[in-house]
């Protein structure tokens, strides 16, 4: 006859990687920790860059993507143009209109910001102003290295530095439009849109190189879109 149960020798083989599995496995009650949110540096309106001429009167055959450019420094701010001047076909501008141009924290002022998020754009708008030439200058070191499409070059430590310092500081302003007050709507698209060029960001200052023809274009398209859905945010009452 057999005999009921498993030998004590062959139990313990069985209860021993079990054992192990259940001391190695976190415990479900476990949080994950907190993400550390870099303080929000201090910025005022004012130290923020402004264009040349806060109003701007279109030539003949010119365009709003022109108009972005020679402002805000790229051309998908058309957008933000657009709607801070109450355009409704931005691809139609008639010779000789004026339009504003104030720099980037002020219009959302003037349209209507809740002080409380102001802080947060003008972190936004300088770090902005400063990646206008730190990312031209990350793209000429990268050239030089001979980087190709999916490889890492050996970026050097300052500009790795410089990418990341630009990356903090817009979570930090990111963080404070992801809690907004009592009775605004989160503004999920413009969150969406910086947050996703802070990522790009980060990934520039490791050296590695998805697409040489997108990676950048990406980031800066991510910068015009997200202050012109905050545009639209702003004129909506924060709704």
């Amino acid at each position: 006859m057999l005999r009921q149960g498993l030998p004590q020798n062959v139990m313990r083989h069985l209860l021993l990687p079990i054992l192990s599995l259940l001391l190695l496995t976190p415990s479900c009650s476990r949080k994950p920790p907190k993400a550390v949110v870099p303080p929000l540096p201090s910025v005022k309106l004012e130290d923020v860059p402004a264009p040349a001429s806060v109003t701007v009167t279109i030539p003949r055959g010119s365009n709003l993507r022109q108009v972005a450019t020679t402002a805000y420094g790229y051309e998908d701010f058309s957008g933000f143009v657009a709607a801070l001047n109450g355009l409704a076909d931005p691809e139609r501008v008639a010779a000789g209109a004026v339009l504003k141009t104030p720099s980037l924290p002020a219009a959302l002022r003037d349209a209507g910001l809740d002080p409380a998020y102001q802080p947060a754009f003008n972190v936004l708008a300088q770090t902005w102003a400063e990646l206008r030439t730190a990312l031209p200058d990350y793209q000429r070191e990268r050239d030089a290295a001979g980087a190709r499409d999916g490889t890492t070059f050996a970026i050097t430590v300052a500009r790795s530095r410089r990418l990341i310092q630009c990356a903090d500081y817009m979570d930090a302003a990111l963080d404070v439009l992801a809690h907004p007050k009592e009775g605004h709507k989160l503004p999920r698209s413009t969150l969406g849109q910086l947050a996703g060029a802070s990522g790009y960001l980060r990934l520039f200052a490791t050296g590695q190189v998805g697409s040489m023809d997108y990676d950048v274009f990406l980031a800066e398209k991510s910068f015009g879109l997200g202050f012109t859905y905050a545009l639209i945010w702003v004129k909506a009452h924060h709704q």
